[in-house]
């Protein structure tokens, strides 16, 4: 409880600062050109006002004699904002932070001549409080009116992330309120006819000063962007590579019918040992992989009115030296991937997706999508793949949602070494999360370090021979009151929780079920030598009507289903030494009456899905797998696995099924962050 009230208190705590260094002189580097009016004439008395702890800055002047008619301030004796009319202040409502700046104001008298200004230069130390959820998008102002394609996107957003108090849409009308402390990314498209080929030419205010001023200002605080088609531009726009590399492939006609399926090839190049495959990347997750189309897609659009509008890269048109070819070239040059080119092309031409990571000089990961085959409206027709561009698109936003300091955690006993298979799980999360800066591993002694501030996701692991029966019994400290207290603060703040064998008991202990509900199918015996295959079958239910099928559902995503063993499989483990330890729910045994059968009346009565059942289960008796969803009262999501078939150590043998295994436990992971 006591960390939970410490989170409940950082969130009602201003923790950015503001300290703020200003220097005003007379600017006169400019030659001012003759005119009717005073030569002589300096705007004065610049002045300024930043409230403590924040990055709001007003710019206050006065205006020399004439007949002034407008404004210029410019910042860095390059950006230009134009004022209308004889203004004497300018507000900034997130004024550039810890870099030195500097802002010059001029008045423009009604014959066109600029006076001589005055000059601030400044720096404001600014810590941003981080820890904004939703996610923004950016469009034109005009995207109702000036793209099909931008209208349909926005409204796809809306649906699923608007109206689920997940999102915002904004525009440049209302870019100001972009900002980390609320939104954690923002995906910006601009998908538009005629539109012309240059960052600086994109509409609707898109390319305005005070709208790349907000995305930079977002950008360095960390804030992570999606540059979607026309938008990709924008790399160059906001500073992050140089005019000379931007997208050089590049359409905006009008098109026309196409009957062919377009999408993305996401393995790069053709040379034995220089070939990049990608395709089991988190921006691919859970869609289908077509090994027959092209080169081998996935899919974003099937036939329709194709407006052919790539803003990519040709990789070829830098001169790149091959080191050894052109897509390494481009990623050493820019610090990026390139994860993805069109449908056909197996050279290393073409970077259709690229992901620039963070730098030094640029916080933010920006992710950019040019490929033409990246649409939204079809000429009003129907998008035979729209089902996969929408996936490839909610992919994209958690990839860049997810902000780059918050890891991945597992929890296991204090004395994890007592078990193998505990021990076998935490040195692959080990290998596979922490060496890689992404992952943390807890022990009941260090809980206390458990924070939704740090952490996206804990993976709470317990598998042992003699444990007994009971969320209670668990060891290594698993069930004391500190531990219990420790995830459940956790959850309440909304961290979601992977549960697996003996540990799915933790469903019952940390009160997201009663007592009465608690896994019923258990195991805990030394096992023995089995030459079976065994795993789980994602298909749940025998009766015409009543049959779940949840072989596409993330958490099986890349793993390869086996029709013909069982009642079809996805495989955990082949022959070894097995513990046969279940620790999964009984659905026949908790009195409840079908409607129409007990899978669906245990889902609606615990709101869950049940997602797997044992091998050659084929009724609705067995739920090995499965997912609780977040509450009114539960706020964390808890995906439980408590099959036996789920199982880190054959005695020592090696598991001929044990890549099956490690790709279902990251797609679990990769769920739940």
């Amino acid at each position: 409880m006591k960390k939970n009230m410490r989170n409940i208190a950082n969130r009602i705590t201003v923790i950015g600062y503001c300290l703020l260094v200003i220097v005003v002189a007379a600017c006169s580097d400019v030659e001012i050109p003759a005119s009717a009016s005073d030569a002589k004439a300096t705007v004065s008395s610049l002045s300024y006002d930043n409230p403590q702890g924040t990055r709001q800055l007003t710019l206050s002047w006065t205006l020399p004699a004439g007949d002034v008619t407008g404004v210029q301030i410019i910042k860095d004796d390059q950006d230009i904002i134009e004022l209308e009319g004889p203004q004497t202040s300018y507000f900034i409502k997130k004024a550039p932070t810890n870099v030195d700046v500097s802002y010059t104001v001029k008045a423009r008298f009604a014959d066109g001549t600029v006076s001589k200004g005055q000059t601030v230069r400044l720096f404001i130390a600014y810590e941003a409080q981080k820890g904004g959820s939703k996610l923004a998008m950016l469009l034109p102002n005009d995207y109702q009116t000036g793209s099909a394609d931008e209208k349909d996107a926005a409204e796809w957003f809306k649906r699923n992330y608007v109206d689920q108090g997940k999102g915002v849409i904004l525009t440049p009308a209302t870019v100001d309120d972009l900002d980390i402390e609320s939104q954690s990314a923002c995906w910006v498209m601009c998908d538009r006819i005629g539109v012309g080929k240059g960052w600086d030419r994109l509409p609707g205010d898109l390319a305005s000063t005070a709208t790349i001023e907000a995305l930079k200002a977002f950008a360095n605080d960390g804030g992570n962007l999606l540059l979607t088609n026309h938008a990709t531009q924008l790399t160059v726009g906001l500073g992050r590579i140089a005019d000379a590399y931007a997208p050089g492939i590049f359409g905006d006609g009008e098109g026309g019918d196409n009957p062919d399926i377009w999408g993305v090839h996401p393995i790069i190049g053709n040379v034995e040992g220089q070939i990049y495959d990608h395709s089991g990347h988190d921006i691919y997750r859970g869609m289908t992989y077509e090994p027959g189309l092209y080169a081998g897609i996935y899919c974003f659009e099937g036939a329709g009115v194709k407006g052919d509008h790539n803003c990519m890269w040709d990789l070829n048109a830098y001169g790149l030296a091959p080191n050894p070819n052109v897509v390494t070239a481009w990623e050493e040059l820019t610090n990026s991937t390139v994860l993805g080119t069109w449908n056909h092309v197996v050279d290393y031409c073409c970077a259709g997706i690229v992901d620039f990571a963070p730098t030094t000089t640029f916080p933010a990961r920006i992710l950019a999508v040019g490929l033409a085959a990246y649409e939204w409206n079809l000429g009003g027709n129907a998008n035979a793949k729209q089902s996969e561009l929408e996936k490839f698109t909610a992919n994209c936003l958690k990839y860049v949602g997810t902000p780059a300091e918050q890891k991945v955690a597992m929890l296991v006993p204090n004395d994890y070494t007592s078990s193998a298979d505990e021990k076998d799980a935490v040195a692959w999360f080990q290998k596979q999360y922490v060496d890689a800066g992404k992952g943390t591993i807890f022990t009941p002694s260090t809980i206390d370090d458990l924070d939704i501030e740090q952490n996206t996701m804990v993976w709470v692991m317990c598998d042992r021979i003699g444990v007994g029966k009971g969320w209670d019994r668990l060891p290594g400290d698993l069930a004391s009151t500190a531990t219990i207290e420790a995830l459940k603060a956790f959850a309440n703040d909304g961290g979601n929780i992977l549960l697996t064998n003996h540990a799915t008991q933790l469903t019952v202990g940390l009160g997201r079920i009663a007592d009465a509900y608690a896994p019923g199918i258990f195991g805990d015996g030394e096992g023995g030598d089995n030459p079976d295959i065994w795993g789980v079958h994602p298909i749940i239910g025998n009766v015409e009507g009543q049959i779940y099928d949840h072989s596409r559902h993330d958490i099986y995503w890349g793993m390869t289903y086996e029709p013909g063993l069982y009642a079809g499989i996805y495989c955990f483990e082949g022959a070894g030494v097995k513990g046969d330890h279940n620790c999964m729910w009984d659905l026949n045994a908790y009195g409840l009456a079908p409607n129409p059968n007990v899978v669906t009346a245990w889902e609606e009565l615990t709101n869950s899905t049940v997602l797997g059942t044992w091998n050659h289960v084929v009724d609705y008796c067995c739920a090995g797998i499965v997912d609780f969803a977040p509450t009114t009262t539960f706020p964390a999501r808890i995906l439980a696995v408590g099959l036996a078939a789920y199982e880190w150590n054959l005695g020592g043998a090696a598991n001929t099924k044990q890549s099956e295994l490690e790709k279902f436990t990251a797609n679990c992971i990769s769920y739940l962050k």
